[in-house]
């Protein structure tokens, strides 16, 4: 226990070192941690993190609802078509993670561009994405409510273009049993993932099957992450139901909750010894009309072995989001 005592201390004696972003925070053992400096520049932010992530055993990032589609879309049209576009000012940061998880907000499907359609909250991606996204984030939620937006055909499109692209996924929009949750596996940890779709049906039905979805992998892996697609739009609080069933799944033996679909960031709460961060907010979207629906936070997850015990610290790394849908370091 002394052991894990100083080794905890020394983590965040490192992270002081190296100039944590303003508003971070590193969460262990129920207790938390703020360092803040001044730093301005996206390459020093990502030397930091690359650092920080050299002393880990993995590092896992979870970042929020990625929409392609719309003004996303008209963007990279602007940059000749260029579907890294939306990428190019986190890219530095992204690349020095182990495990790099998100949510997917849309389908991709061979449907034309639509701009009225879009508008209208039907979502599709052009393919063209795919190598592009791949290359930022190996694994996606498909736990939400634009995923079934071509309906069934639409999803198994997605995931074969997913495949094809070396992205895993998880989840599923209709919460159904056998597709809620799996197992990844990096640098010798097992890492259980778990979506969860809010707005598929009745709460009653859809929490015990997410539930059960957890405990048949919590005996599997060393450690296990819900990503509920939940809340109210643009609130910075989350809702009663949210905090039920956020309890409901660390009861049920999740580690953390990591939230989105508010579009906002929400509250994060430490319920008996892990936390629920609420909502990170977007990541990659075109909501232009108001500061919080332009800034966001990942959630950075490293992970370490010691005493034979898994030991999590968390640290959020808050970002804004360009007019061109571009996430980046303040």
């Amino acid at each position: 226990m002394k052991f894990i005592k100083l080794f905890v201390i020394f983590i965040l004696i490192c992270a002081a070192g190296f100039g944590v972003a303003a508003g971070a925070s590193l969460l262990s053992g129920g207790s938390l941690s703020v360092v803040r400096a001044a730093a301005n520049r996206d390459q020093y932010h990502a030397q930091q993190y690359a650092a920080a992530a050299s002393t880990t055993s993995l590092s896992i990032v979870f970042a929020g609802d990625i929409m392609l589609d719309r003004n996303v879309y008209r963007a990279i049209l602007r940059d000749n078509k260029n579907f890294a576009h939306p990428f190019l000012r986190i890219d530095e940061l992204l690349s020095n993670f182990d495990l790099r998880v998100a949510n997917l907000e849309g389908p991709f499907t061979a449907a034309a561009f639509n701009m009225k359609r879009a508008e209208a909250m039907s979502f599709t991606f052009d393919s063209g994405f795919a190598p592009e996204l791949a290359k930022r984030f190996d694994v996606v939620s498909l736990a939400n409510n634009h995923t079934y937006n071509f309906n069934e055909k639409g999803l198994a499109s997605t995931k074969d273009i997913l495949k094809k692209n070396g992205t895993q996924y998880f989840g599923d929009p209709l919460n159904r049993v056998g597709l809620i949750g799996t197992i990844i596996e990096k640098n010798g940890f097992k890492i259980g993932v778990v979506g969860y779709h809010a707005f598929a049906g009745p709460e009653a039905q859809n929490i015990p099957n997410v539930v059960a979805a957890i405990k048949a992998l919590r005996p599997k892996v060393d450690f296990l992450v819900v990503m509920p697609h939940w809340g109210v739009e643009y609130k910075p609080k989350p809702s009663l139901s949210q905090i039920a069933a956020g309890h409901a799944f660390i009861l049920a033996g999740a580690d953390a909750v990591i939230g989105g679909h508010p579009h906002v960031v929400e509250t994060v709460e430490q319920y008996k010894g892990h936390p629920i961060y609420y909502s990170m907010g977007n990541f990659i979207f075109d909501q232009y009309f108001s500061p919080e629906t332009q800034r966001g936070i990942l959630v950075h997850v490293a992970l370490n072995r010691v005493d034979g015990r898994v030991v999590p610290m968390y640290e959020t790394i808050p970002y804004q989001i360009s007019g061109e849908s571009q996430p980046f370091l303040p």
